[in-house]
């Protein structure tokens, strides 16, 4: 080994699957689809509100549903319920398919081979697929989660490295939080619980 070459603290090898897309993908929408179900379930008590008081309107005076804004207002927001309910479910597996596709068109192949080396300064990524380098300083990252099989260390720019949880050589998980814990002390940090 020459002098100049450093060593890594430790090191990540992820090999991206439709599994892992789909974590991925799911992971990144997880704030917008609780706010999408948060409207629509305001929608839905706002027009069961004005169901209530369209009944005992109807009860007491006789009058049709179908005239009543409250009623196009109750079906409106059945629909807008279920609309963004589906778009909440089908939307993750439509972006891995997309992902896929294009990795498909670019590469030859829908599987990409990534290798992260955790230096003390910077995290240098190699993508074994495409023959790209890239190296990002720990404070480039604002936000760090962990999911079920990943840690995501989201930049400002939007970028997002992934790391396979089984991925990682001679580093425990615990170990990993602490070591991110020390290096991005200003990111926001969201870890799993530990079972």
């Amino acid at each position: 080994m020459e002098e100049n070459e450093r060593k890594p603290i430790f090191t990540n090898t992820l090999h991206t699957s439709r599994e892992i897309y789909l974590e991925l993908f799911r992971a990144m929408r997880k704030t917008a689809n609780i706010v999408i179900c948060v409207i629509g379930a305001c929608f839905f008590v706002y027009a069961c509100y004005h169901l209530v008081q369209l009944i005992r309107s109807f009860t007491y005076y006789g009058e049709s549903f179908a005239s009543e804004p409250a009623f196009w207002m109750l079906t409106g927001s059945i629909a807008l319920w279920v609309i963004l309910l589906v778009r909440v479910l089908l939307t993750p597996k439509r972006a891995v398919k997309r992902q896929m596709r294009m990795n498909q068109e670019s590469y030859g192949t829908e599987q990409m081979e990534l290798e992260m080396a955790f230096f003390d300064d910077a995290i240098e990524l190699h993508n074994r697929t495409s023959k790209s380098e890239l190296r990002f300083l720990y404070p480039s990252f604002k936000k760090v989660t962990e999911t079920e099989n990943l840690f995501l260390l989201w930049t400002g720019q939007r970028q997002i490295v992934v790391l396979g949880k089984l991925g990682f050589e001679n580093m425990d998980i615990p170990g990993f939080r602490a070591f991110m814990d020390e290096k991005c002390p200003t990111a926001k940090r969201k870890w799993k619980k530990a079972d």
